[in-house]
């Protein structure tokens, strides 16, 4: 029996269609004896409520910085509708869940994190989190009673409570503590595109130096590939980049250290 790890995005989770791919996937390996664990973001979700609430987004250099109205976006988000909608989502497949965060069960403690050094400028980015620790007594304990945990990415610092964490690093810290045998990290594109916009099957970190290289490893898939070896690298087995529809189908790249 092999316990998998799948992370979403926020614009995963606001994908009804990819939704149910998702759910297809999750009964096929439940079937076959595995188990698994959801981790989620929610940055779409964040983005929209704050927009409705005229509440600004600041972000610097893609890092989201969290002030305490929007640790109260993150609050609703993060820790309540998106969390919820997705544990909805499984039950109507008939997939037992149990939705909760890295605050429940001891699950993760954090300390705050430092200011960074950003383009020669210090920049502090408020109440978010460096990971310090994971307790996985209550996430096996759900595993073992036959249910998918479904763990949105807060944190919890003894000095400061509640902080808001990244969601690729929080689902890298779990994985390890799991000691799972797959993480999969679903995103917007099928795959790992190459120059002539064609799927890469598997890549390598040769290959990563020659996309840079080339070009066609641009903008956003930049940090999901860094993840991707930053997890092999602190112990992760095997790492998937992948959406909804090439998961189901067994597709996707499978990054090697």
């Amino acid at each position: 029996m092999s316990t998998l790890l799948i992370k979403l995005s926020g614009n995963v989770v606001a994908d009804s269609n990819a939704l149910d791919r998702l759910a297809e996937y999750i009964h096929n390996r439940r079937n076959a004896g595995d188990q698994l664990v959801l981790v989620h973001g929610g940055g779409k979700q964040i983005n929209e409520l704050s927009r409705e609430l005229d509440l600004p987004v600041h972000q610097v250099a893609g890092r989201r910085v969290t002030n305490e109205q929007a640790l109260k976006v993150l609050l609703y988000t993060v820790g309540g509708k998106v969390n919820r909608e997705l544990v909805a989502i499984l039950r109507n497949n008939d997939i037992s869940s149990v939705g909760i965060t890295g605050i429940d069960g001891e699950l993760t403690t954090a300390f705050r994190r430092p200011p960074l050094d950003i383009d020669g400028e210090p920049v502090d980015f408020g109440l978010v989190g460096e990971m310090e620790s994971v307790d996985r007594t209550l996430v096996e304990h759900l595993l073992k009673g036959g249910y998918v945990p479904v763990i949105g990415c807060l944190t919890w610092s003894v000095e400061h409570g509640i902080l808001n964490i990244n969601a690729d690093t929080f689902s890298i810290r779990i994985a390890l503590a799991l000691q799972v045998s797959e993480l999969i990290m679903l995103m917007d594109p099928p795959a790992v595109l190459d120059g002539d916009g064609k799927p890469v099957p598997e890549m390598r970190r040769s290959d990563w130096q020659r996309g840079l290289q080339e070009g066609w490893i641009t903008d956003g898939m930049k940090p999901k590939l860094l993840m991707a070896f930053e997890a092999l690298d602190k112990g992760v087995t095997s790492v998937l980049l992948a959406n909804a529809d090439t998961l189901a189908a067994g597709g996707g790249t499978c990054i090697h250290s």
